[in-house]
């Protein structure tokens, strides 16, 4: 017997705009609302990301303000099952993208430009930027 129920993975991610632009960057076809499914019953979502057979990915913001990803984990099969696998795999991807975004629209906003931007060999990105005074 399969057991089913909504499983909740805590993030810290909570520009809704710059969330959604990453996950579209690796290929998640992204919808604003909507509801994912389980056998345990249907929940409101706040972004959701569009699965074969309805049940669904899904991201809700919570009292902190951090869009949290919720899905039916144990009830995801087939094609499905494979687009949750690659997005739990690529979760620290997410986080990564998203960090970079808001720190590159932070220094935008506080008037420095971009100078260079590499990736190291342990995963970690470094941005050198300049501001002329």
């Amino acid at each position: 017997m399969l057991v089913s129920h909504f499983s909740r993975v805590r993030t810290a991610l909570k520009d809704r705009e710059v969330l959604t632009a990453c996950l579209e960057e690796l290929g998640y076809e992204v919808r604003e609302g909507g509801t994912i499914r389980s056998r345990e019953g249907v929940r409101e979502v706040d972004l959701s990301i569009h699965t074969r057979n309805g049940n669904g990915i899904g991201f809700v913001k919570d009292a902190d303000g951090c869009y949290n990803l919720v899905t039916d984990w144990w009830g995801m099969r087939g094609k499905d099952r494979h687009i949750l696998d690659r997005m739990a795999g690529t979760l620290a991807r997410v986080q990564r993208n998203y960090a970079e975004r808001m720190v590159r629209e932070q220094i935008e906003n506080e008037g420095f430009s971009l100078v260079e931007r590499r990736e190291e060999e342990d995963g970690s990105i470094r941005i050198v930027v300049r501001r002329w005074t």
